[in-house]
């Protein structure tokens, strides 16, 4: 089975190491001031132009008041998701019996290797994004660690443990469909769906390139996929499980990014004169 692991974690670190490649030009002739990032490591600042660790409590109010600032188009998407989940509630059965009656030893083994993505993988490879930005100079990739982190933490961490334990439905190998609170119910929404596709989307967010954004939601959805074969999950669960994912790493990226200063530094250099150009965005 280590070899099912293996053939999952590849494409994903082929995915991560193409999506952080950037172009290095040789240093032009002259004398660049040294940028925000080089000046903080080289002068050992206390204050690091990216923390790991974001302004929790900010996204999480932000999260929190976003139904004050919505639209009528935002409360037509909740109202649409809403009935997604309930629609799935009432073929729950007949999916879960689709599932199972096409399992076999490949998709066992599939579900086994995307199985932790929904888990310990996600933040191996919200680290994987990390080390690549810090060390390739990736602002888009810290990006990734940051706005993922801070969308795993509010949504598998808070809000699904909320609803998990206000909704409590018990899971599929427990028994029947069954709403029980304080009885053990903790099937509805899933976690490890909750947090692939709040991963997922926080790198979809990022990238354009479509190959990125397959690899990314078609991952997250083996993870939701793997719940169900191990009767862990519904499939009304994995749906409320990557909606909410989707729902609040989307959200996060764009509050993050309202909120991010970015300065590039441009040189121009002919044969008689030298020049630095600055642009901010």
């Amino acid at each position: 089975m280590k070899n099912g692991r293996l053939s999952i974690v590849a494409p994903l670190v082929l995915t991560a190491a193409c999506a952080t490649t950037r172009t290095v030009f040789p240093p032009a002739r002259g004398v660049l001031p040294p940028s925000p990032l080089e000046a903080s490591e080289a002068a050992g600042s206390d204050s690091p132009s990216f923390s790991l660790f974001p302004e929790l409590a900010k996204d999480a109010h932000h999260l929190a008041t976003a139904p004050l600032r919505w639209g009528g188009s935002d409360w037509t998407r909740l109202g649409i998701g809403i009935a997604a989940v309930g629609g799935a509630l009432l073929l729950d059965e007949d999916l879960r019996e689709i599932v199972h009656r096409n399992t076999n030893d490949t998709t066992r083994g599939l579900a086994k290797a995307a199985g932790p993505f929904g888990a310990e993988y996600s933040f191996a490879t919200l680290g994987a994004f990390y080390l690549a930005g810090k060390y390739l100079k990736d602002d888009r990739a810290k990006a990734v660690a940051e706005d993922g982190l801070a969308s795993s933490l509010i949504a598998a961490g808070v809000i699904t443990p909320i609803l998990k334990a206000t909704i409590g439905r018990r899971r599929p190998s427990q028994t029947e469909v069954t709403f029980a609170r304080g009885d053990g119910g903790v099937s509805l929404p899933s976690g490890h769906a909750t947090q692939a596709f709040a991963v997922a989307s926080v790198v979809a967010a990022h990238y354009r390139s479509p190959w990125v954004k397959v690899a990314a939601y078609g991952l997250a959805g083996l993870v939701g996929l793997s719940r169900m074969e191990k009767s862990a999950h519904y499939a009304s669960d994995v749906l409320a499980g990557a909606l909410i994912g989707i729902a609040v790493g989307k959200s996060v990226v764009r509050f993050h990014d309202s909120e991010r200063l970015r300065i590039s530094i441009v040189p121009s250099v002919n044969r008689r004169s030298f020049a630095v150009g600055f642009s901010i965005r």
